[in-house]
């Protein structure tokens, strides 16, 4: 007799590019029958009791906590689990009684000691020094030895869990942001043949994406035949040349359109862990310029399937802008190296194999 498949219950919180994770494993998940998911989406915004308490809706940290130990017993006690991934860590410290009973894994893209370049671009105090870092280092440690292992978003957050906060170098799976390959995928009908190169970029946050840095480069040169797509989140006056588009919802039809009339994608980006948004593009087949923020540059191989310049270097920006506006020949072998690259390494169907893979062998199940 087969055996049933085992339960895993999948917490994850749905902030910013947490929510496009949670969407792209619950499409693979959907096309496997070797695990029974129980997906429990942690909402920030969801009216619950929690945000009636003063002292916990002010802190996103505690009151997602709070919800995740919640949604965990719940499931548990509505019919057993036989493990959990939690994502990202800070909805699993107030979870520890349930990671004594049932083995869990944590995913995450960053670490308190990676995010100090986000704290820093937000004009905020570090959280990783003093006491305050202290107590931080010590719930984080205590919190990733109760889990049975780590699924890490990039190298870079892979090697602070391990020579940072002590987790042993087997316990942490790297698994890069993915994508559905037969969703993004190149539509070569879908590029006008004008002559115009067509530059993407895709981020909320203007500012911490690098956008104002791409803004300054439309407006400065001298290149032309060239159109700049930006998708944020929040109407600007733009300059000629440029197109805003708010509003745009993750994987949706006008988002992979706009990338599949694309050339270039650009994420000149001053504070990130990694990028949906880069594996989406090269997925579509686009030659990438970004920086190496976080992880974020290991997801671009220099010279072949795009551009990495120094954060906050807007000379370097605009010279490799400018390089290949003028090279469509360049772009287009980059584009097919992207593609290249996307269906080995950033393909969702085959990351979550591995992802189940790893989560059976440290749990168990």
């Amino acid at each position: 007799m087969t055996a049933p498949a085992p339960r895993i219950a999948f917490a994850i919180e749905t902030t910013l590019g947490n929510s496009v994770f949670l969407q792209n494993l619950q499409r693979a998940m959907a096309r496997r029958n070797d695990i029974t998911p129980v997906w429990l989406p942690i909402d920030e915004h969801v009216d619950d009791v929690w945000e009636q308490l003063p002292l916990v809706r002010s802190r996103l940290s505690v009151r997602g906590g709070l919800r995740t130990r919640s949604a965990l017993q719940q499931a548990l006690a509505q019919e057993p689990v036989d493990a959990s991934v939690v994502h990202t860590q800070r909805m699993a410290h107030l979870a520890h009684d349930f990671m004594r009973r049932v083995p869990s894994v944590i995913s995450t893209d960053a670490t308190p000691s990676g995010l100090e370049d986000y704290l820093r671009y937000y004009g905020m105090r570090s959280q990783h020094a003093g006491w305050l870092g202290r107590a931080k280092n010590l719930l984080h440690r205590r919190t990733y030895a109760l889990a049975k292992g780590m699924l890490s978003f990039s190298e870079f957050t892979k090697r602070s869990l391990v020579t940072e906060y002590g987790v042993p170098d087997a316990r942490v799976h790297v698994v890069w942001p993915s994508v559905d390959t037969t969703l993004w995928r190149p539509a070569p009908e879908q590029r006008p043949r004008d002559g115009v190169v067509r530059l993407l970029f895709v981020g909320g946050d203007l500012g911490r994406k690098g956008g104002e840095f791409l803004l300054r480069w439309a407006r400065e040169t001298r290149q032309r035949d060239w159109q700049l797509d930006m998708v944020t989140s929040a109407p600007f006056e733009a300059p000629l040349g440029v197109r805003v588009h708010v509003g745009v919802q993750p994987n949706s039809s006008e988002l992979i359109g706009l990338a599949q009339a694309a050339d270039l994608f650009v994420l000149p980006t001053l504070a990130d862990m990694s990028s949906w948004a880069i594996a989406e593009a090269k997925s579509a087949g686009l030659a990438v310029v970004t920086t190496p923020s976080g992880g974020v540059g290991e997801l671009v191989r220099d010279g072949v399937d795009g551009r990495i310049v120094p954060v906050g270097d807007y000379e370097a920006l605009a010279n490799a802008l400018d390089t290949l506006v003028a090279d469509p020949g360049a772009l287009q072998a980059m584009g097919r190296e992207s593609r290249r690259m996307a269906e080995e390494h950033m393909d969702m169907d085959a990351t979550c194999s591995r992802m189940i893979a790893f989560i059976r062998h440290v749990t168990g199940v």
